[in-house]
């Protein structure tokens, strides 16, 4: 028994030893390498007893060994990996893969070259290089992968060429020293994360060729000022712009037909924005906390302002919603404390819970001929309403009695003749004033009508005096 075991820990042993002599293939020039039986080319690997690269090292394009030449294609996955000691790399030129985690936490590297010969390059490859501060791509890579660079602290400036077409997630996350990014024409895909918590970039500008930006693409990029959207632009994805505090205009292209959950949330600067015309929804918390923003207008091709799209807008004063738009979703308006007046068109149907919660300073208030349904709260605290015009025939079906506050202060006008449905639908005739009045064919209020009454008269000379000497 004893010579058996003797025995099987010797072969265990030779299997031990025979795999560990096999981890490489050859060394020279201090590297090591392993030979591609399939086509003849050798690739960088790391040493099979811990042994680090240091200082600086060069890749180079062809390697010797026994008398046979081979061109050096690649670098392994995790061959330089935690190397802190490699200060500089230079990269052969024939070079065409570069495996994940290749030079992950390579701390004193400070300069890298990506060869026009690298088609592919792994996750990874280059994340925790804290001192790399020059980066050049080749124009070969089609794709920057997922954290190949992430959390370069000192990347200074990148140019990504437009052979790429895809910046992986997390690319750049984190690089928080970068203050010069340029992307090419031919980049198609910025992912999620991509650029996240680079926190000093002033300006971004997105070519024309990207069709989507990933969520969180630009979280956190608190001193960017300037964004160019591309012509091409699809979709933004949720969050992508979210903190970018010091962002000032924001343009969203007639292309762009997706706008994910808070995109542009906490953008307290961003006192100008665009709409395009394709856009089908502003989403949830799309632009809330822009505190900055003063004009807003909806445009027709949107059908949906969704939930808290615009809650906390405080310093906004100027709404207009087109017609088109059909839903008012729960908070959308929620604490944009200074708008005057509100004129919803007569496509909306539906006016959320809070949609209006808090505006204390809306005076007129215009509900289309098409609403039906106004929720819980939703004009709850608006206590500064003098007049509402309700231009739908059937009574819209109040949540509660919660919907308004004014009932004692404001002059409700509702269309002639149809007062029994506003006195048989709950909560309406809470009203203790309530006037019929020829609403139109829209029911926008007449140019003139200063106050909201349904006609142009010396009254309103009044009511123009007072918003003069308010303001």
């Amino acid at each position: 028994m004893k010579k058996l075991l003797n025995s099987t820990i010797l072969i265990a042993c030779l299997f031990i030893g025979a795999f560990t002599a096999n981890a490489y293939d050859f060394k020279s020039n201090g590297i090591y390498y392993n030979i591609n039986s399939s086509d003849g080319t050798a690739t960088v690997t790391r040493s099979d007893d811990g042994t680090h690269y240091t200082g600086n090292v060069t890749i180079p394009a062809i390697v010797t060994h026994n008398g046979t030449t081979y061109n050096v294609t690649g670098i392994d996955s995790w061959a330089f990996n935690g190397n802190s000691e490699l200060s500089s790399i230079s990269i052969g030129n024939k070079v065409r893969t570069i495996g994940y985690h290749a030079f992950d936490g390579c701390t004193l590297l400070t300069s890298v070259v990506i060869p026009n010969s690298t088609e592919t390059m792994g996750e990874g490859a280059f994340m925790g290089c804290t001192s790399l501060k020059n980066l050049t791509i080749g124009n070969t890579l089609k794709e920057v992968s997922n954290s190949a660079f992430e959390g370069c602290t000192s990347l200074i400036s990148v140019t990504i060429p437009g052979n790429v077409e895809t910046i992986g997630t997390s690319a750049f996350n984190g690089c928080n020293h970068l203050s010069n990014l340029t992307i090419n024409e031919g980049v198609v895909n910025i992912n999620s994360s991509a650029f996240r918590d680079c926190s000093i970039l002033p300006a971004v500008r997105i070519p024309n060729t990207v069709k989507t930006i990933g969520s969180w693409a630009f979280l956190y990029c608190v001193e960017m000022e300037t964004l160019t959207l591309g012509e091409k632009l699809q979709s933004i994805g949720y969050h992508a712009f979210d903190g970018c505090s010091h962002l000032k205009a924001v343009a969203i292209p007639n292309s762009t037909e997706t706008l994910g959950e808070g995109a542009f949330l906490g953008c307290t600067s961003l006192e100008n924005l665009t709409i395009g015309n394709t856009l089908k929804e502003i989403s949830n918390s799309a632009f809330e906390g822009c505190t900055s923003l003063i004009s807003v207008t909806i445009p027709g091709n949107v059908e949906t302002i969704g939930t808290s799209a615009f809650n906390g807008c405080n310093h906004l004063s100027d709404l207009t919603i087109d017609e088109g738009v059909v839903n008012i979703n729960s908070s959308a308006f929620r604490d944009c404390s200074i708008l005057p007046a509100v004129y919803l068109p007569n496509t909306v149907k539906t006016i959320g819970s809070w949609a209006f919660l808090n505006c204390v300073e809306i005076e007129t208030l215009t509900l289309g001929y098409s609403v039906n349904t106004i929720g819980y709260a939703a004009f709850s605290g608006c206590n500064a309403i003098k007049t509402i015009n309700s231009c739908n025939e059937t009574a819209p079906v109040m949540d509660n009695a919660n919907c308004f506050t004014v009932y004692t202060t404001a002059n409700l006008f509702i269309p002639i003749g149809s007062s029994t449905s506003y006195d048989n639908t709950n909560y309406w005739k809470n009203f203790t004033s309530i006037t019929e009045k020829d609403m139109g064919n829209t029911g926008k209020p007449k140019i003139g009508d200063v106050d909201g009454d349904g006609q142009v008269s010396i009254a309103d000379v009044g009511a123009l005096i007072d918003i003069i000497l308010k303001n």
